[in-house]
């Protein structure tokens, strides 16, 4: 069953830190180095010195720790007097209109991906996963979020958290992609009850963090051994997570895009025609061939300055998800012509990227991948099966610095 439960999460005091805005930052995997010394500098209690700290040696998870505990111990960092859960609304324009995106971080007792309760959809590297378990060894605590969708078709759970929330905030921050971020913080035994009692029979379907969700998988083994009895009280059996229905209006999938630099012996044109074996191929202009797109699709780009080519199978799968144009182009493409490892892919949120990319000569091939819908990438976790790398890009992203969960 999936435990969700209230935290005393530690927050920044704004009496310290000034505006709060100052002190949050995106995940650390989008920080370029250049937004790193932008936030380094934006204020000395950013959090970006715990989450992404400088130097290239073991010696900045140390220092990371020693400020996060600094922090808290010179009143940097408040910790909650009693547990809550902290609703989380993320308000930005899409397409034209505004969208609010809502959800509820709290904590989530951790559960092995054999238990089927909590679900991955993507794969994850080596690297990434320690240098996040260093850096939570360090701090002891889980530094931001996961992300996880759950189904609650009627919304009972995110009626029942609107109902009570005040009209200020305890935050109210715009961060650098001018999405406008709102917490609360509640409380409530009877709220916390219910949702506690609706989410035991939930599937959560990690939807971003998956090397954060290992990493806490593996710290919490760590803390374990030696243990002659487990017991589940511990913080550390419990993960900081941010949970966000898939029903809900503002959940927007961005497609990441691919670019390839090394098509091995393989021409252009000799590439071209391998995939008509297995696609319908359209020729159609550029902006067709973008704004068009359905999820069964993927395009090509190649240096032609006004049109771009057009794939779908000619015989579509039965299984409906094994038609998304990310599965066709990994399972059929980057499967059966191409080696992705020797591809030299570069991953993309930018069309704009890819256009200049390919027309400057420094890429072959562009790949046009359609937005993907949360129900899809739902049913594609529910089967077992995972999703290529670099998938899935759900926005706005997370702001780290809103709170922070202790694990002792």
């Amino acid at each position: 069953m999936v435990m969700v439960v209230p935290f005393r999460g530690v927050r920044y005091n704004a009496e310290k830190v000034g505006v709060i805005d100052s002190v949050l930052a995106p995940p650390y995997d989008v920080i370029n180095p250049e937004e790193q010394n932008e936030l380094y500098e934006k204020n000395p209690y950013n959090v970006v010195r715990i989450i992404l700290p400088k130097n290239e040696d073991d010696e900045k998870y140390i220092r990371a720790g020693e400020s996060f505990r600094g922090w808290i111990k010179g009143g940097v960092l408040i910790q909650d007097s009693e547990p809550c859960i902290y609703p989380y609304y993320q308000e930005f324009k899409e397409d034209g209109k505004t969208v609010t995106r809502k959800g509820f971080i709290a904590a989530v007792r951790l559960e092995d991906f054999s238990s089927k309760r909590v679900i991955p959809h993507e794969r994850t590297f080596a690297g990434p996963k320690l240098d996040r378990l260093k850096l939570t060894s360090a701090c002891r605590a889980n530094l931001s979020p996961v992300f996880a969708i759950y189904s609650d078709p009627e919304g009972a759970i995110e009626t029942a958290i609107e109902k009570r929330l005040s009209k200020k905030p305890i935050v109210d921050a715009v961060g650098g992609d001018g999405v406008r971020n709102y917490q609360w913080r509640l409380s409530d035994n009877d709220l916390l009850s219910q949702i506690k009692t609706r989410m035991l029979d939930s599937v959560l379907l990690i939807a971003d963090g998956h090397h954060r969700y290992e990493t806490a998988l593996e710290y919490r083994n760590i803390q374990r051994k030696g243990l002659d009895v487990i017991t589940e009280d511990k913080e550390y059996e419990y993960v900081m997570m941010y949970l966000s229905r898939v029903e809900g209006d503002g959940l927007v999938i961005k497609p990441t895009h691919r670019l390839v630099k090394n098509l091995g012996t393989l021409d252009i044109d000799d590439f071209l025609k391998r995939l008509k074996d297995r696609f319908s191929v359209e020729k159609v202009s550029f902006n067709d061939g973008i704004s068009s797109l359905s999820p069964q699709e993927f395009s090509i780009i190649t240096k032609e300055r006004d049109s771009l080519f057009k794939f779908s199978l000619k015989k579509p799968e039965s299984v409906h998800y094994k038609n998304l144009g990310v599965m066709l182009l990994h399972n059929f493409v980057f499967g059966d012509i191409m080696n992705e490892e020797e591809a030299q892919i570069l991953y993309t949120k930018s069309v704009e990227e890819v256009l200049r990319l390919v027309r400057a000569g420094d890429y072959k091939l562009g790949f046009i991948l359609p937005p993907l819908r949360a129900k899809d990438v739902y049913e594609v976790a529910l089967s077992g099966e995972k999703m290529p790398h670099k998938t899935t890009y759900f926005y706005p992203k997370l702001l780290s610095g809103l709170v922070f969960h202790l694990l002792e």
